[in-house]
C-alpha cells in the first residue's frame, strides 16, 4: 500500500676512371695489360614498406535512452535560483529555459512546463517525483479563511503558474488530471490558507514498465520510486506516483 499525500507546491516568502699509362724507349715490349674492373655489384635492395595497418575500431555509443527522450513523463532537472524557494521547488523553474530533460514536451495554450520534483521538509506538502517529471500543467490559487488577502499575497504568487481558465485539455495522446488541494502554511505566528486547483497533462500507458519503475529518488534517501501506471481511472491510465495524488474520487482524469 502507498502512502497518498496531496500534491505540494512552492508556498514561501523561492559546456600533425680506369688509368693506364705507355712507357716508349725504343724497345718492342708494350703493355699488354687489359685488366678491366669486372664488378658488376649493385645494389639489390628492394625491400619496401608493406605495412597495411589500419584502425579497424567500430566502437559506438550504444546508449538507448527509454526514459522518454525529454516528453512527458521524462526525468528532467531544475538548477537555478528561480527554481526553487527555501529549497521548496517551484514546478515552472520561474520559465521553460531554466528546465532541463524536457525538449519534446510540445506546447499547448494555457499550460507552462514543468518539471515536477520530490520535496521532503516542513516548509510545504511532501512530494515524490524522483529524478524529476516532466509535464504540462497550469494552476489557480485562491486565499481562503481570516487572512485571505495575506494568502493571496503571500502564498499565491508561486503556486500560480500557467493560465489555469485557457487550459483546456492536453495534447493528443495524452492524460489530463484535474484535481484541488487546501493547503496551509504558518509564518511565525501567521496561519495562511488557500486552494490551489490543479489540471497537468501526464503520460498515457499501458503498463509499469513504461514510467520509470525501477528508478529511486536520492531526494528520499535512494528509496524505490512508485512511478506506476494509475489505473484509478480505468480505462484511462497513466503514469505517476500515485502518493502526490488526492483520493480516487477527488480527481479526474481524461484520456486526450
Amino acid at each position: 500500500m502507498f502512502e497518498r499525500t496531496l500534491f505540494g507546491f512552492c508556498l514561501l516568502v523561492a559546456l600533425a676512371p680506369i688509368g693506364c699509362g705507355d712507357d716508349d724507349d725504343g724497345g718492342t715490349d708494350a703493355g699488354t695489360d687489359t685488366d678491366t674492373d669486372t664488378d658488376t655489384d649493385a645494389d639489390t635492395d628492394t625491400d619496401t614498406d608493406t605495412d597495411t595497418d589500419t584502425d579497424t575500431d567500430t566502437d559506438t555509443d550504444s546508449d538507448t535512452d527509454t526514459d522518454g527522450g525529454g516528453d512527458i513523463g521524462a526525468p528532467c532537472s531544475c538548477e537555478v535560483a528561480a527554481c526553487s524557494s527555501a529549497g521548496v521547488p517551484i514546478p515552472n523553474g520561474g520559465g521553460a529555459e531554466n528546465i532541463v530533460g524536457c525538449d519534446a514536451v510540445p506546447s499547448f495554450a494555457g499550460a507552462d512546463l514543468v518539471c515536477l520534483r520530490s520535496y521532503a521538509g516542513a516548509l510545504a506538502n511532501n512530494m515524490w517525483f524522483a529524478n524529476g517529471y516532466c509535464a504540462l500543467m497550469a494552476t489557480l490559487c485562491t486565499g481562503t479563511g481570516s487572512n485571505a488577502e495575506q494568502a493571496e499575497s503571500l502564498l499565491c504568487p508561486t503556486a500560480e503558474f500557467g493560465d489555469y481558465a485557457a487550459l483546456d485539455g492536453c495534447p493528443t495522446g495524452y492524460v489530463g488530471i484535474a484535481f484541488s488541494q487546501d493547503v496551509e502554511v504558518t509564518i511565525g505566528s501567521l496561519t495562511l490558507t488557500a486552494t490551489v486547483d490543479n489540471k497537468i497533462c501526464a503520460k498515457t500507458c499501458t503498463a509499469d514498465d513504461q514510467c520509470r519503475p525501477d528508478e529511486t529518488d536520492p531526494i528520499w534517501d535512494d528509496e524505490a520510486t512508485q512511478y506506476t501506471c494509475v489505473d484509478e481511472k480505468d480505462p484511462v491510465l497513466f503514469c505517476y506516483d500515485p502518493r502526490n495524488l488526492p483520493d480516487p474520487a477527488d480527481y479526474t482524469a481524461t484520456q486526450y
